[in-house]
């Protein structure tokens, strides 16, 4: 089991420090363990997290063409 504090959690997730935080305290969606004033990851969390989450940007808009 490999394990990752903050910073290398978001290199790991190619995204910000700030950004990880946000979806730790703010949006709940993934809960890591502490270590003191350490956030601990596995990277059986990182994985699952990515795997879940939505695209960044809007959405397509889907074209009816059939009109």
């Amino acid at each position: 089991m490999k394990l990752y504090d903050t910073s290398k959690a978001a290199q790991y997730l190619k995204m910000t420090v700030s950004a990880l935080k946000y979806h730790v305290h703010i949006a709940r969606n993934i809960t890591p363990q502490k270590l003191g004033r350490t956030l601990i990851f596995t990277q059986e969390q990182l994985d699952e997290f990515q795997a879940n989450r939505r695209p960044q940007g809007r959405p397509r808009k889907e074209s009816n063409e059939s009109a």
